[in-house]
């Protein structure tokens, strides 16, 4: 096992439980990851991983030294990155962004990143995965609004948002659901609790096309405290906490938010 790529892979497999997600998180291909797990496999007389409901078990081996080759890659990386931060020098940028900001304001961050660098940028909408994937360092930074999270995770609050109604208040409720805000949580009934919605969606797109003849609850930033609804919604930079004072992650986050400033609602 001479080759240190090789226990990238190793300590990605650690890391997400799954061949796929370890691929993601180095940037190659499945493909690839599978055949380097086979030949440390033979290298070093254990399966490392056993399959389970959870995905890629490691063995008891492969827990053991774990630790011991996770810090001495950490050290390596040390010794040989830059003494000064470049992000022309990046791989890859990754974000997951709740649906109105990806929506709203994605170019403009998209913009704001290739200003800077030429890496890949891997910019998806927040799923219920996208905590596990900061916590795995395949996604280095998230936009979503605070809420309860693992502690393992970082949130920085930007503004608060209030809430207000938009569309045709005679016509039928659209409940606009949104991953990780109100899958379960009905914030309307706070302001009407005669509402009864009749249309689900988690489309930002279809949501705004009915607006002629149905209405639904938009939020904005409450910066000039002139919305009317105060539904305690605040949007936060998400990030895993070891990794929030690492230099890519206080690139971006300095990069992000003059850009999140400006979103003006949905």
């Amino acid at each position: 096992m001479n080759d240190l790529n090789a226990l990238h892979v190793f300590i990605a497999l650690m890391q997400t439980h799954s061949t796929t997600r370890a691929a993601q998180k180095l940037g190659r291909s499945q493909s690839y990851v599978s055949k380097v797990l086979a030949q440390l496999r033979e290298d070093l007389n254990d399966p490392l991983f056993v399959r389970s409901a959870e995905g890629l078990s490691p063995t008891s081996y492969a827990v053991s030294i774990e630790p011991r080759l996770r810090v001495a890659l950490e050290q390596v990386s040390q010794a040989i990155e830059p003494e000064t931060f470049d992000p022309k020098q990046l791989n890859k940028v990754s974000l997951h962004i709740i649906e109105p900001y990806l929506i709203t304001i994605g170019k403009d961050i998209v913009n704001a990143i290739r200003k800077e660098t030429d890496a890949i940028i891997d910019i998806r909408q927040w799923s219920p995965l996208s905590e596990t994937m900061i916590q795995e360092e395949v996604v280095d930074i998230g936009i979503h609004l605070l809420n309860n999270k693992p502690q393992t995770l970082h949130q920085k609050p930007l503004f608060k948002g209030r809430a207000y109604f938009e569309g045709n208040r005679k016509g039928e409720y659209i409940k606009y659901i949104i991953s990780g805000i109100n899958e379960y949580d009905n914030r309307y009934e706070l302001i009407d609790p005669s509402i009864k919605p009749t249309i689900f969606t988690d489309n930002h797109v279809l949501t705004t096309h009915l607006m002629d003849t149905c209405c639904t609850l938009r939020y904005a930033p409450d910066k000039e405290q002139k919305f009317e609804h105060d539904i305690d919604l605040t949007v936060a930079i998400i990030t895993k906490s070891s990794r929030r004072q690492s230099d890519k992650i206080q690139w971006l986050t300095k990069l992000l938010v003059p850009t999140i400033e400006k979103f003006e609602g949905y």
